[in-house]
């Protein structure tokens, strides 16, 4: 029996049981990354419990829930979900059915998508499925913000005095935070940068910046595509390739080595979102 199956056993004797399981005195809301908490504690503070499913340093797109954060699952009353991260779109079906009285709220719902698309110069058109770093950008943060605000005037509405009092702060930080940035990177004359998998397209456009990806559409690059990103960084004198913490740096190291190029890491699923969206930002700015 693969550890898939063998969790989808757990997951049957999971539902089969939930009543035994004492329910917490807070509400338990479950999600998806940690960025996400970061958002649900600015609003709720200590009035809500938040179970984050994929652990730091884990991947988005691969990661296998353990039957200990399943079994929080069958206490949570609402799954917030980031909206088209790989593990949602693998395992939601199976979580819903830990817990079929468990709400899921979509908080990408009201932002505009981003799809993924085939460079030219791999002889193709195609498109890919939707870029799924929404969060990775102070206006989308915005819509997710008031996602998790309506959802939690429903959850908790004794509080809706305190909520209302930090949505208003939080939603006014995070206008400064995209002017501070919109500040540091104003009259940069190129607006390009390289990366190896695209987890900035949304800052980017915030941003009026050009991401340029050296993974395309989850796969190992190419040799046409790494020949390709080599002539471009020698013409555009790049001098950063930025990089994930939970990626192998071998391609992007191989690449940053033909073109002069340092490597620097971002962690987008860092739970300190704040600060990480400003460190991003200051790397750009003396990058670019």
């Amino acid at each position: 029996m693969n550890r898939r199956t063998m969790i989808g056993v757990l997951i049957l004797l999971l539902a089969s049981c939930r009543s035994g399981i004492d329910i917490q005195n807070k509400p338990l809301i479950s999600v998806s990354i940690l960025p996400q908490r970061y958002f649900i504690e600015r609003l709720a503070g200590d009035k809500v419990v938040v179970n984050v499913m994929i652990p730091p340093g884990a991947s988005p797109a691969t990661y296998e829930p353990t039957f200990s954060q399943l079994s929080k699952l069958d206490r949570s009353q609402v799954y917030m979900k980031i909206g088209y991260v790989g593990f949602e779109e693998s395992w939601m079906a199976k979580i819903g059915s830990v817990n079929s009285s468990m709400k899921v709220v979509d908080l990408s719902q009201g932002i505009e998508p981003i799809r993924e698309e085939e460079p030219d110069h791999l002889h193709g058109h195609a498109h890919g499925g939707i870029d799924p770093h929404v969060w990775v950008s102070p206006m989308n943060a915005k819509i997710i913000t008031k996602n998790i605000y309506d959802e939690l005037l429903l959850l908790i509405p004794e509080d809706k005095e305190l909520l209302f009092s930090r949505y208003s702060k939080l939603e006014r930080e995070l206008d400064s935070l995209h002017q501070t940035i919109a500040g540091l990177l104003s009259g940069l004359e190129d607006r390009s940068f390289m990366i190896f998998h695209p987890a900035l397209s949304y800052f980017a456009r915030d941003f009026n910046l050009v991401q340029y990806p050296l993974e395309i559409g989850g796969k190992t690059p190419s040799p046409a595509h790494m020949k390709w990103m080599t002539d471009l960084g020698k013409e555009k004198n790049i001098s950063t390739i930025f990089i994930q913490t939970q990626f192998d740096k071998k391609n992007a190291q191989a690449l940053a080595n033909e073109i002069g190029a340092e490597i620097v890491e971002i962690n987008p699923l860092d739970p300190d979102w704040h600060d990480q969206m400003l460190y991003i930002a200051t790397k750009l700015k003396t990058s670019l």
